[in-house]
């Protein structure tokens, strides 16, 4: 398409993450946010008339139907994902759909054949890889600073389901619509992928702590989803990966929530970071952990998949990243069922 018109968009799913979606388009020149859509009707107008948005929709097939709409950001739960995608594909629409891809790999994989096939573009929002220290500790990775990688530490978690009426969504808690934070911090999985390559075994313990949930609505849930669970991920490269998800944990910022903490050691050196301050590391010598240069930004996923549309240049984080992710969750519950080491392909 032309570099002097913008790539349109509609936004699928204009809750309470649209913000981060809007935000992050309206940083990229080339980019116009045109559609939202939104079940709740008043709650569509009113962000749409915040944000200027003139084409509104209830339901997201009509808003498929749309002229010149290029492209399409679904922040929907992830039960819908796969449906939405595939609906937006044939319709010849470009896809950025949030992460989880999808709730089972074989759903995202059926994705990933149909994105491919029609020939759109199609990416993951693992915004982690982006401005994030994790980004920044894999470019000195790949520079020799840690030498040969052996293990990692990776951890996340949040405090929202620790409240006894927690002010958030209930189907975080619900399997049926991809709660809890096996899913919702799926981030960890693709760290350990972006980190240490592709993962040949995974061994999981997943517990819920809090079984039963009432909301700041007066909706009452029987949690079905796992509210904490450990991982060990060994790699096919070598090394192994010790990963830990909550939403039990309490915070450590002002919203109560935590940002990922990451330790990565090798045969010349280690990195770590807490989520809150930058990178320290120490490389080839023996000593205390001196702060480490946080290099340059990778694009955040945003700029790439407006970049993939009008340039044809690849992401970083296609449906295929999506879809490894979702492979590396069905083995941890497999895992954790059936209490043994499950082998990924």
């Amino acid at each position: 398409m032309s570099q002097s018109t913008p790539v349109r968009i509609g936004i699928i799913g204009a809750g309470g993450f649209m913000r981060t979606h809007m935000d992050s388009f309206s940083e990229i020149p080339e980019a116009a946010v045109v559609a939202f859509c939104r079940r709740d009707e008043a709650a569509l107008n009113e962000v749409a008339d915040e944000y200027g948005v003139e084409h509104r929709f209830t339901d997201y097939r009509d808003m498929l139907k749309m002229d010149g709409l290029d492209a399409v950001a679904i922040i929907t739960p992830t039960g819908s994902h796969r449906q939405i995608s595939l609906n937006a594909i044939a319709a010849g629409v470009h896809v950025l759909c949030e992460k989880p891809l999808a709730l089972v790999a074989t759903d995202a994989k059926e994705m990933l054949d149909a994105a491919e096939a029609a020939g759109v573009v199609h990416a993951t929002n693992f915004n982690q890889r982006g401005r994030t220290p994790v980004g920044r500790m894999k470019q000195h990775m790949d520079a020799g600073y840690i030498g040969r990688l052996f293990h990692a530490n990776i951890w996340w978690g949040q405090t929202q389901a620790i409240e006894d009426k927690p002010d958030v969504a209930s189907w975080r808690f619900k399997a049926e619509d991809g709660g809890g934070p096996v899913y919702e911090l799926i981030h960890v999985f693709d760290m350990a992928r972006l980190l240490g390559g592709e993962i040949k075994r995974v061994c999981a313990l997943l517990t819920t702590a809090v079984p039963h949930r009432t909301f700041a609505n007066g909706e009452a849930v029987d949690v079905d989803v796992p509210d904490s669970g450990g991982y060990l991920l060994e790699w096919v490269n070598g090394g192994y990966a010790v990963v830990h998800t909550s939403f039990v944990s309490k915070g450590n910022d002002a919203d109560g929530r935590t940002s990922p903490r990451i330790e990565i050691s090798g045969s010349d050196g280690r990195l770590e970071n807490d989520g809150i301050t930058g990178i320290l590391g120490v490389s080839g010598v023996s000593g205390p952990l001196q702060e480490v240069e946080m290099g340059p930004e990778y694009p955040q996923p945003y700029r790439q998949f407006v970049d993939a549309i009008l340039n044809g240049t690849p992401v970083r984080t296609s449906f295929y990243d999506g879809m490894k992710a979702a492979e590396i969750v069905d083995a941890a519950f497999l895992s954790a069922k059936e209490d043994r080491w499950v082998e990924l392909n």
